[in-house]
């Protein structure tokens, strides 16, 4: 018998030989469990030759109906054996444990629990032995059929370009790669090779014919050669391919030895420029591309090999330049193809094929940008007027309505996977079309299910990764416009992942009769009332593994919950998130196999104890459980949980977690750790934790004093982010320093770590592994509440790029970071942040800095140079008033504001930011040159100061876009407003002397193209200008003007034509709207704390003088009262808070031509 170990095995056989060879050694040692031997090694001796069985299923199904159904038996046999021994193996596991901890446990009930697992046991020994009998029988009768491959020429077929749709500019790429000399550099590079890689039906084969008949390549080329290569990468073949389109002869080959062919190849290509073209590629062993690469290394300077290829892979080995990755057609180019073959020569009345074009826009969408399966339809409907016939393709799956055509090419990807990868894929046909995939979930899933292969040198879920990778490279996955670890399956791929899936893995759709097969084992349910379906699978499918419900709605699953726990003792993937449960009923622990359990979106307020005796289970959701508080008291039972999934939420407010954490050494994800003095909370629990990835927050340090190294961080290789925390004490005596001091150095973490926060360490010191080198990958430095720190030397942080420094009362000084380079000027360091460090009087240069924002730094006077700042924020520094300007540069500075910083007496003198803000500087009163405002975009001045010097000083500027003016005092009217042709936005508020917009006649002469206007608490300001209001406006505010009487001359707002939004707020002495009314564009009026106003625009008894001219606005609002809103559209109230808060009301005061607010620093 042959070497089960040796054998590419099917993954279901694998895990069965894994745990009876497991109960085997248990056996040994359990006297108890001795009479069940003889039977295990029954079933291991039966399993061996049914390896090779289900090895070859797919091989030989097809040949044989009744060796198929026979196989099926027997996998389904196979995963019955696993339900058996997988609950045995529990039983064994709690009968050690209880006898570890001394539990009394009744005899007679624990040698019932054994026996019936050893006649379960029995019972499938013998009906696998009877299979396999059968199967045996079956095959010496029947001879397999050899897998026929997918078609392909064995040379290029000619293709004219009238016979391509869409692909013109994919030519064209291609063409340049092609006839570019780029590559043609260096004394190796006789050929390159380029790569058309895409998923399979997508045309890369008629493109490269396109491409290898047009007039360029057959000019430019000496030789052209075209080879289909297909699955098989055979050597001589190829080489007799390429012999025989060069010499254009027919000739007998196969008497030649390899190397007479090699040598007959090398002496056609001598000195030529050729193309080569590779046509389906399949091999990733670069071993045999060598061979081929050394004989076409004899060709001619410039020469090429096009290759076409499902696989990223093939372009890794054999590609010198980047591939190529041919996308989908456009929905138009897909109509064209369908349009140019359904309808070619068809002769119908118009109606006809009106109603026929209709339905094919619907089939050619259904194909999803795939031209061979829009090729395919569209030659099946070629020709055919029935009406009937086309609504039935597009109602069915594509797959369903055409077999014959594309669907091999699509399955010839699906039949070349692995065994133990076809399963993954398989699985995927429980989701429904167009679902955004995520990795690591997805990878989780598979792994519930026993689908990854253990190798010992790699966690599953490296593993897992590696089979979602492959099926990315092959196609069978694309990225996701989401972004992240988020990807798609194409249509036309998932009803192939359906059709190849069948029965063992059932979809159940909405208004669909749930029938489920006898050998279905994974269920997923898309319909929104589940409850019905969920009890037809409690009551026929008790041997279900898998139950999902992958669509985001609410579900109701009714009172089926208690009765599910107790039917599907063999489920091992369970998803009840997004569902109306709030309690999770006590019987869950029946779910023995359980791996997988999801009660993400739920009302659960807690978890049953229950729940920690699912030995098995490997993932736990808890997401969007806002309810949850804490995890029950055993938690630390769940030996085999390995991710944990819950809110932000849930671990900031956790204060205390269940006892002996510890205990789970395979859990990845322990976002907080706070620490206790009780036996079981202590910091040692985290020492066997070796897995944890991301973040790990540990808190309450100062119950760590005496064994903070049994933590073991510098073993977690794949923390990304540690947070090291001692509660915050407002005291703090000397010898606090000395034990934070010595905390810290034991909690060295690995020199993997990207990112590092220490909140409220009270040493004086930082330990040495921070400042010697140690943290090589470190990007993030985060030091908050380090009370006792006087100088900061950070030492050598060659990658930091992002420092945070923050309520560092005795913080002094931050030295100059070490650098390997020895000039010391390649520092990384791109953001800085200070905030409340009273005492810092000195700063290193920072020659790469790219945003830095300063606040509550009473004692810094200079900053520190910089070369490359692009984003500056000053806030309440109350001595600062030198910018370095000797030692910097701010000519990329992008966005300044300074707020609060009363020394200050001059901006820098060369800059050209696009967003300045002024506020609070009392010396400041003068604006650099105008060319210093040549970018600028927004303006904002803010002067708590005498007189108005700022406002005077700001320039024609054509790039403006916002301008805000604000508490302004001692201007009773502001000066000529500049000539500002782009201002969108002008915001003037809190000036409490202004009563004139402008001492000049026609003040807005210069602003030709306003949008908003607002002007808020102006308390002297009487009137707006006799000349008008700019004619552009589209919102105009006016709030808390308590002396205002007039909005200016009788037609200022009619002659608005733009204006569709007017808020006016508590301005009490406004009598009337103007003579002539409004607006009649505008759609939303707001009218409040305006009493005269208000009683002149109601419209009880009969309506105010006033209601006339408003009665029109669709969107109106007086008081509190409704006159005559519209219910559906939203009411906006005027606001009174920051210059931006109308921005959004009208329409091309954006964003998108402003530059972003300072949030780079915030």
């Amino acid at each position: 018998m042959c070497d089960p170990d040796s054998i590419v095995i099917s993954p279901i056989a694998s895990s069965l030989l894994v745990k009876i060879r497991l109960l085997l050694m248990i056996v040994e040692d359990v006297s108890s469990l001795a009479k069940v031997k003889d039977d295990l090694e029954k079933l291991l001796r039966a399993l061996i030759p049914f390896k090779a069985e289900l090895m070859d299923k797919e091989d030989m199904q097809e040949a044989d109906p009744l060796l198929k159904y026979s196989l099926g038996d027997l996998q389904d046999a196979a995963s019955d054996a696993q339900d058996v021994l997988e609950a045995f193996l529990i039983k064994v596991y709690r009968s050690v444990r209880r006898k570890e901890q001394r539990q009394q446990v009744c005899p007679g009930k624990a040698s019932l629990r054994f026996n019936v697992c050893f006649l379960k046991i029995k019972d499938i020994v013998a009906r696998i032995d009877l299979i396999s009998q059968t199967t045996q029988r079956l095959r010496s009768e029947s001879v397999a059929r050899q897998k026929i491959p997918y078609p392909r020429p064995l040379h290029h077929t000619s293709s004219s370009a009238g016979d391509i749709v869409g692909r013109e500019d994919d030519a064209s790429e291609i063409l340049d790669m092609l006839l570019s000399h780029e590559s043609d550099q260096g004394e190796e590079s006789h050929f390159s090779v380029i790569s058309i890689i895409g998923m399979a039906g997508l045309g890369k084969t008629t493109l490269a014919q396109l491409i290898f008949n047009h007039p360029k390549v057959v000019q430019h080329f000496d030789w052209r050669s075209w080879v289909c290569v297909t699955v098989d990468f055979n050597f001589p073949r190829i080489l007799e391919g390429i012999i025989t389109s060069l010499s254009h002869m027919n000739c007998e080959l196969g008497g030649l030895s390899t190397s007479m062919l090699e040598s007959r190849v090398v002496e056609l290509l001598a000195g030529k420029r050729f193309l080569i073209v590779l046509d389906d590629v399949w091999t990733d062993n670069y071993f045999q591309w060598e061979s081929l690469e050394k004989v076409l290394r004899h060709g001619g300077r410039g020469s090429r090999v096009l290759v076409t290829s499902r696989t990223i892979k093939v372009s890794h080995i054999m590609g010198t330049q980047d591939p190529y990755r041919l996308g989908l057609l456009s929905d138009n180019h897909c109509w064209e193809l369908f349009r140019r073959i359904a309808f070619k020569h068809c002769k119908m009345a118009d109606r006809t094929q009106g109603d026929l074009q209709k339905i094919g826009m619907k089939i050619v969408a259904k194909c999803g940008g795939l031209p061979l399966a829009v090729t395919a339809l569209a030659g099946l409907l070629r020709g055919n007027t029935d009406v009937n016939k086309w609504q039935k393709i597009s109602k069915n799956d594509i797959c369903k309505a055409e077999k014959h055509n594309f669907l091999p090419a699509l399955k010839l990807s699906y039949d070349h996977l692995p065994s133990h990868i076809k399963q993954c894929f398989a699985y995927c046909s429980l989701f429904p079309k167009a679902y955004v995939f995520d990795k690591k979930d997805l990878v989780n899933l598979w792994m519930a299910e026993e689908f990854i292969q253990y190798t010992g040198q790699e966690s599953p879920e490296e593993t897992g990764s590696q089979y979602f990778d492959e099926l990315l490279m092959r196609s069978f996955f694309q990225p996701s416009d989401v972004g992240g670890d988020q990807y798609r399956m194409h249509d036309l791929i998932h009803e192939l992942a359906q059709l190849v899936a069948s029965p063992l893995f059932l979809q159940v759709k909405d208004s669909e009769q749930c029938y489920l097969p006898p050998k279905t084992r994974h269920v997923s349910l898309l319909d929104k009332d589940i409850e019905q379906p969920v009890r037809q699978i409690i009551d026929k499918s008790r041997q279900l593994r898998t139950l999902l419900f992958p669509c985001g709605y609410l579900k109701n699953i009714g009172s089926s919950l208690e009765k599910m726990f107790q039917a599907l003792t063999c489920i091992r993937v369970l998803d009840l998130s997004s569902s109306t449960i709030s309690i999770v009923p006590e019987s869950i622990d029946q779910l023995e196999l359980l791996r997988y359990l999801d009660l993400s979106k739920t009302e659960i307020t807690r978890l049953p104890d229950s729940l920690c005796n699912l030995y098995n289970l490997q993932t736990l959701k808890l997401l969007g459980c806002l309810s949850l508080s804490q995890l029950p008291k055993d938690f630390a039972n769940l030996i085999n949980l390995r991710h944990l999934e819950l809110d932000e939420r849930f671990w900031y407010s956790c204060t205390k977690l269940p006892p002996r954490m510890g205990s789970l050494t395979s859990l990845h994800n322990l976002h907080v750790f706070p620490i206790g003095c009780e036996n079981g909370y202590g910091i040692e629990e985290l020492k066997g934790m070796a897995y944890l990835t991301g973040t790990l927050h540990i808190s309450k340090l100062e119950n760590a004093v005496k064994n903070a190294v049994d933590a073991m961080l510098k073993e977690k290789e794949s923390l990304v982010k540690l947070v090291l925390e001692w509660s915050d004490r407002d005291v703090a005596g000397p010898q606090d320093a000395v034990t934070h001091g010595r905390v810290l150095e034991d909690l060295q973490p690995h020199s993997n770590l990207k990112e590092l926060r220490i909140c409220h360490f009270r040493g004086s010191e930082f330990p040495h592994w921070m400042t010697n080198g140690w943290l090589q990958n470190l990007l993030t430095l985060f030091l908050n509440g380090c009370t006792n720190c006087k100088i900061l030397s950070l030492g050598q942080l060659p990658h930091l790029q992002r420092l945070y420094l923050k309520g560092m009362q005795e913080l002094q000084e931050v030295e100059q970071l070490q650098d390997k380079c020895p000039q010391g000027n390649n520092v990384s360091l791109e953001k800085l942040k200070i905030r409340n460090c009273p005492k810092l009087a000195k700063l290193p240069s920072f020659p790469k800095l790219r945003k830095l924002k300063i606040k509550k730094c009473v004692s810094l006077e200079t900053l520190p140079a910089t070369q490359s700042l692009m984003f500056l924020v000053l806030v309440d520094n109350l001595v600062l008033q030198d910018w370095n300007e000797v030692n910097s540069s701010f000519s990329k500075l992008l966005e300044l504001k300074v707020n609060c910083c009363p020394k200050l007496h001059a901006l820098p003198q060369v800059f050209a930011p696009q967003k300045l803000e002024i506020n609070r500087c009392e010396l400041l009163r003068d604006l650099p040159n105008p060319e210093c405002f040549r970018h600028l975009q927004h303006l904002a001045v803010d002067q708590e100061c005498q007189g108005g010097k700022l406002v005077g000083a700001i320039p024609d500027n054509s790039s403006l876009c916002s301008l805000v003016i604000s508490n302004i005092s001692n201007v009773t009217s502001f000066p000529k407003w500049p000539y500002l042709p782009r201002l969108k936005a002008l915001h003037i508020r809190h000036c409490k002397d202004l009563m004139s917009l402008c001492e000049e006649e026609a003040p807005f002469q210069g602003l030709t193209f306003l949008k908003l206007l607002s002007i808020q608490c102006c308390p002297s300001l009487t009137k707006l200008p006799h000349e008008g209001l700019p004619k552009t406006l589209e919102c105009l505010t006016i709030s808390r003007c308590p002396s205002l009487e007039s909005l200016g001359p009788k037609d200022v707002l009619k002659s608005l034509s733009s204006l569709t939004d007017l808020y006016i707020e508590d301005c009490p002495k406004l009598k009337s709207l103007p003579e002539e009314g409004i607006s009649p564009s505008l759609q939303h009026l707001v009218i409040q704390g305006c009493p005269l106003l208000m009683e002149r625009c109601r419209n009880e008894k009969g309506g105010g003088q006033d209601w006339p001219k408003i009665m029109h606005v669709p969107d109106l609002e007086v008081e509190s009262t409704d006159v005559c809103s519209t219910p559906d559209l939203p009411k906006p109230r005027p606001s009174s808070a920051h210059w931006y808060s109308h921005i959004s009301c009208c329409r091309g005061v954006d964003g998108s031509e402003a530059p972003q607010s300072l949030q780079h620093l915030m």
